[in-house]
């Protein structure tokens, strides 16, 4: 693709989709709303990648944010660039784009189910493969005859562990300009402060790297006729027996060191699935690794894959009708009971709250988040989409809890902090002087992102003698902070 239609494609997927899913929208991104700001952001963009060096480029080091998964004290290390940054790196990768996709298995195999290259209206990908279908596809494939044990896998710390010379050689093997590959693979090595290891978390342009970087997996695993289908790391195994299930699983944890990756062993699980088809003769499995509550043990591991959810999804029609007929209290008794919560428990519990709108028990929160911190953003989410319908005592509740969380800011992790602000600068649980508490005493190495945060939050509420303050720490603060800085001076100052 040429650099023009990549820098275009870039942007207009950046206003569609903003830089990350993972941290917040910011307001730099609506600036692309403007045909001249966004002409002149294309026009640098472009001329930064035609110099073809990393000088020229003008990036930023990446930082970094630990943000929750979906296992107890398991995290992501998510990557915070810079926004003309992201837009750099993504109209770069989006330049060999199709050279990466043509040589992916083709769709109709249903191999691959992940990042399918295909931009539409500012969107990146085909909107018919997603992990939905995948696991659709998944649930159909073992209820075939010839199918009767399946192999469920993933890579240990798939992000965090491509390694980029491979990826270097993968993407050259394509017969990719030799000169985009070797500035993309520049770039990578930059962020990666040379370790060799590691492509940014969060971002289009990764996933597209990442799919690349498994091409030669995809292959393996072709010419050796597995049947194999995958989501991004997720890896599914369609085997006829155990004993083919057992050397698939082999072979391709062979393949994987040589690419220098691993199998994750606690999330690798061969399941008899003959039952689902009558008639056929079980096999005899490996058993599903189970979760004993009473002797669950806290492990601290850092990964990629699968998140503790940070929105708060709106409850259809048809799953309201089955969560109500729910006994809540009876959840909040065992839940109450429980000494380490696990994530289901937690979700279960707080929609069932939401379907029967009993919001005054929200108050049961802060000895959730004692026990299970990593639900800080789901809650927080919740909390100030339904603040209109909890009432005031129970919105004191958390307003007090959250303030309690900022005071021990000092041992307290960054993504919790920056969740813990969102709401005290929210309607209803308005806490200013708090946050700004927080910002007077904030140390430089406090985190990436929390002293945006901060000064996002407060957007329209500090008053002059605040802004003539806050502007003192413009000489010391991040490009994400100034930018936040002189917003606050424009709006609050009106």
């Amino acid at each position: 693709m040429e650099i023009s239609k990549a820098v275009a494609l870039a942007i207009a997927n950046v206003r569609k989709e903003g830089l990350t899913d993972i941290f917040p929208r910011p307001y730099e991104v609506d600036l692309l709303n403007s045909a001249l700001f966004s002409a002149k952001v294309s026009a640098e963009v472009e001329k930064r990648i035609k110099c073809n060096n990393l000088q020229s480029l003008g990036v930023y080091p990446i930082q970094h944010v630990l943000y929750p998964k979906k296992e107890p004290f398991d995290f992501r290390r998510a990557a915070l660039m810079q926004p003309l940054d992201t837009i750099v790196h993504l109209a770069l990768v989006l330049s060999i784009a199709d050279d990466i996709e043509r040589f992916r298995p083709p769709l109709k195999t249903k191999q691959t189910f992940s990042y399918r290259f295909h931009p539409k209206d500012g969107y990146l990908f085909n909107a018919n493969y997603h992990y939905t279908a995948f696991d659709t596809y998944v649930q159909k494939k073992t209820k075939n005859r010839r199918v009767n044990v399946l192999v469920k896998c993933d890579i240990a710390n798939f992000y965090d562990r491509v390694n980029l010379h491979r990826l270097e050689s993968t993407l050259l093997s394509l017969k990719i300009d030799k000169s985009r590959v070797s500035l993309i693979n520049q770039l990578m090595l930059f962020w990666a402060n040379r370790d060799s290891y590691g492509i940014p978390i969060g971002g289009n342009a990764s996933r597209i790297l990442a799919e690349a970087a498994l091409i030669s997996v995809d292959d393996f695993l072709i010419s050796n006729k597995v049947a194999f289908s995958r989501y991004v790391d997720d890896f599914r195994f369609f085997a006829p027996d155990t004993k083919t299930a057992h050397s698939w699983l082999a072979s391709f944890a062979e393949r994987l060191f040589l690419e220098g990756l691993t199998i994750s062993p606690s999330k690798t699980v061969i399941e008899d699935v003959s039952k689902r088809v009558s008639g056929a003769k079980p096999e005899e499995t490996s058993p599903a690794p189970t979760r004993d509550k009473a002797n669950t043990v806290a492990r601290i591991i850092v990964g990629y894959t699968g998140t503790v959810p940070t929105k708060f999804r709106k409850i259809s029609p048809r799953e309201r009708a089955k969560l109500i007929e729910e006994d809540l209290q009876s959840l909040i008794t065992a839940l109450q009971k429980e000494v380490v919560l696990l994530p289901d428990d937690i979700k279960r519990l707080l929609r069932v709250l939401a379907a029967k709108s009993a919001f005054s028990e929200l108050s049961i929160v802060p000895k959730i988040l004692d026990r299970f911190p990593q639900f800080t953003p789901w809650i927080v989410d919740l909390a100030i989409k339904e603040a209109d319908n909890i009432p005031s005592e129970t919105r004191t509740v958390l307003k007090n809890y959250f303030k309690e969380v900022i005071l021990d800011a000092e041992r307290t992790p960054e993504y919790i902090l920056m969740n813990s602000v969102k709401l005290l600068g929210s309607k209803g649980y308005e806490s200013e002087e708090t946050i700004l508490g927080l910002f007077r005493s904030l140390k430089r190495n406090a985190g990436s992102y929390i002293g945006r945060s901060i000064l996002d939050s407060l957007l329209g509420d500090a008053n002059r003698s605040q802004v003539i303050e806050i502007r003192q720490f413009f000489n010391r603060a991040d490009p994400w902070e100034k930018r936040a800085i002189i917003r606050l001076g424009r709006v609050n100052t009106i």
